[in-house]
């Protein structure tokens, strides 16, 4: 199970943490983590737009 997007403090560690986490399914062939690894990437990509939008204003 992949932690929750909001409880990293900022964007890299975030972005850090699916790395890392993709890499040790892949790395095992873990293909059970598929769903969570999902969900986490679209939480992650809103993250980046609603950061993204913020800091450009």
């Amino acid at each position: 199970m992949m932690k929750n997007i909001n409880s990293f403090a900022t964007l890299i560690e975030a972005i850090a943490y699916y790395t890392k986490f993709v890499a040790e399914c892949s790395k095992s062939r873990d293909y059970s983590h598929h769903e969570d690894i999902m969900n986490f990437k679209r939480q992650l990509h809103v993250r980046i737009e609603r950061e993204r939008v913020t800091f450009n204003d």
